[in-house]
């Protein structure tokens, strides 16, 4: 039979989730002026937004932009991570 991915695990440092986010967070939408962050973090919206709320959101494949379902899994420095 055949084979595909249905869904998989990514692990990002914490610290790099962080700054991604930070960097994302005040980013305006020329055609609202509103942030984009509130478009990207589901339910939540831009207030309540945070870096594992933004990529749990990414990740939901019930969103209609995932094309499967992604767990990020945030890693504190020195952690070694699955394997």
């Amino acid at each position: 039979g055949e084979q595909a991915v249905l869904e998989y695990e990514v692990f990002y440092r914490r610290r790099y989730a962080e700054a991604a986010f930070t960097s994302c967070r005040d980013v305006q939408l020329p055609a609202t002026g509103g942030l984009a962050i509130a478009t990207m973090c589901g339910r939540y919206g831009a207030e309540l937004c945070t870096a594992q709320r933004w990529l749990d959101f990414q990740g939901d494949k019930n969103n209609g932009l995932a094309p499967l379902q992604i767990q990020f899994r945030l890693l504190e420095d020195g952690d070694a991570g699955p394997g």
